[in-house]
């Protein structure tokens, strides 16, 4: 092998040794991306999931004061007599 078969043979490995690290860099970087959108959406499923488990409680218990005032107070918003409101004003979420 000729010596300027040596260079053209060490440039084009060089060349696709650049090419295939930041095809692997960009690769890299998606994966990462993918996985914190996996991390959340699992975050936010278990959430729901925790939030499924109250509401069923709620309903199989639904005869349970304290179940009623938990409803009463969060899910419908209101307040017994004797409490006082206060609220920052902007209005309800």
């Amino acid at each position: 092998m000729s010596s300027r078969s040596r260079i053209i043979t060490i440039i084009i490995i060089l060349a696709l040794t650049v090419y295939a690290g930041i095809s692997l860099y960009n690769f890299w970087g998606h994966h990462v991306e993918v996985l914190e959108s996996l991390h959340e959406a699992r975050r936010e499923a278990a959430e729901l999931q925790q939030k499924i488990a109250d509401l069923e409680y709620m309903l199989a218990n639904i005869d349970d004061p304290d179940v009623m005032r938990r409803i009463a107070e969060e899910i419908l918003g209101l307040v017994s007599p004797d409490e006082l409101l206060i609220t920052d004003g902007a209005g309800a979420d």
